[in-house]
């Protein structure tokens, strides 16, 4: 089943015809350059803007009507979050309440999320004493806090640092019952995806399964996409006959070369 459609969607001159369906308890990676529309789709998908098309959401075509009831189910992360001024734990107990939490199960959930993301120390801080980095996995808390049944992240890795995102992929990796979509401009980030979404200018260029589209160079070399390390690295090791197939992860490649 498909938690989220988007079909024929248009904006202005930047987003041409765009139709795409995310299955339920996968992971995502739309990839483009910058300025390839990415952020647009996000924006239209979120009900910032007015597109032509149509957008269903768990089976409920999306409007204006009920745009912010279905928005408070999404996780959202995107590069124009701003959290509210005060103190940590004030922005997830607001936001807990919002969606009719109680006052015990608000603070269970939030206790328990805190101690996952390794943010116990800056919950009773308040927002503007956090450093950048801090600031970023506090905002993906908020957007998760509530288990949504699709999360969708625009391009806020990239100014985290190691600890962080490391904590926050494998955080993302583990929820249950969750669909992701990543938008991004690293190709590092389709390692972790089951599916790869291609786009540039405005226009999705390639779609499928990811490792089968990781054997089609010339999708990225067309679209000025770089093929990831690992990618690489796999196919030249092919070549000297020491693995036989695409290994997109670390682990699995090191267990594969030194056995």
């Amino acid at each position: 089943m498909n938690i989220l459609q988007v079909q024929n969607l248009n904006y202005r001159n930047i987003l041409k015809d765009i139709s795409f369906d995310l299955e339920e308890n996968t992971f995502n990676v739309l990839l483009g350059k910058t300025g390839s529309g990415k952020t647009t789709i996000v924006k239209c998908i979120i009900g910032f803007l007015q597109y032509q098309g149509q957008i269903i959401y768990n089976n409920e075509f999306i409007n204006k009507q009920n745009i912010k009831t279905i928005i408070k189910n999404i996780g959202v992360l995107t590069d124009f979050n701003i959290l509210s001024d005060g103190i940590v734990f004030e922005n997830f107990i607001d936001k807990l309440f919002n969606l009719k939490y109680d006052e015990s199960k608000a603070k269970k959930t939030i206790y328990e999320l805190s101690n996952k993301l390794k943010i116990e120390k800056i919950l009773y801080k308040n927002i503007n004493e956090l450093s950048l980095s801090q600031k970023k996995i506090v905002s993906f808390a908020l957007s998760v806090i509530h288990k949504p049944k699709l999360v969708i992240i625009d391009d806020s890795f990239e100014e985290l640092d190691n600890q962080n995102r490391k904590l926050i992929i494998n955080y993302l990796k583990k929820m249950k019952q969750c669909t992701i979509l990543l938008i991004t401009n690293n190709e590092e980030d389709i390692l972790i995806s089951d599916n790869l979404i291609v786009i540039n200018d405005g226009k999705i260029v390639n779609i499928g399964k990811t490792k089968n589209l990781l054997t089609d160079e010339k999708t990225f070399i067309k679209n000025n996409v770089k093929m990831p390390f690992l990618v690489n690295l796999s196919k030249k090791l092919i070549s000297y006959e020491l693995i036989h197939d695409v290994i997109l992860d670390v682990d699995c490649m090191v267990n594969s070369v030194w056995k």
